[in-house]
């Protein structure tokens, strides 16, 4: 594909991927779409190695937000590997927006694994009890159930709820975004949301 640099540029600030990678689409794609789903799947792997890569994330932060009307505020712990990045623009501007999720969608849990046994065991109940399940074919129930029980629990976990900003948007897939522009992996270790009156 032939372009020119104002289309490297157009394609960085769209992306956030490096000149080099942004040149590197453009030249091996042949369209703008492929070219920026190339630098998606680059990036996607790029945040999968560093979340696979096994090193510590013991910098970041604890990080507050109060709601104007003081009513509502949030504490995040974010987490990365080095201060380097926990300085950095990007994780800063990731944890007002967790923190802005948190107040808005009111998540009870980080991730789908921090979900306890028994608040499972009741919602695989309530869903096997739903008459619709009758007319599950038996080979199916189990996949209908899992699939109804991640949905179901999703709204309760913030790396399941979808952005606030952009619904199509995963707030896992907002976190990754940053884990493969700074490089590092990124950990939201816990929060706190207090309501007033709560």
């Amino acid at each position: 594909m032939n372009y020119t640099a104002a289309d490297v540029k157009k394609l960085r600030d769209e992306t956030g991927a490096t000149f080099a990678d942004c040149k590197k689409a453009l030249t091996e794609s042949a369209s703008w779409d492929s070219a920026v789903k190339f630098l998606e799947e680059r990036s996607d792997k790029k945040a999968e190695k560093m979340i696979t890569a096994g090193r510590e994330t013991k910098e970041g932060g604890v990080f507050s937000y109060v709601h104007h009307n003081h009513r509502v505020g949030v504490l995040i712990e974010l987490n990365c590997s080095t201060d380097f990045v926990a300085r950095s623009e990007s994780f800063r501007n990731l944890s007002s927006e967790l923190a802005l999720q948190i107040v808005g969608a009111s998540p009870k849990y980080v991730n789908y694994e921090d979900v306890p046994a028994d608040v499972i065991d009741a919602a695989k109940q309530a869903i096997a009890e739903d008459p619709s399940m009758e007319r599950v074919p038996e080979a199916r129930k189990e996949e209908v159930v899992a699939n109804k029980l991640k949905k179901t629990l999703g709204e309760q976990v913030l790396l399941l709820q979808p952005w606030v900003k952009d619904e199509s948007v995963l707030v896992g897939d907002l976190v990754r975004k940053v884990i493969s522009e700074t490089g590092e992996n990124i950990v939201v270790r816990r929060f706190s949301r207090f309501a007033l009156g709560e």
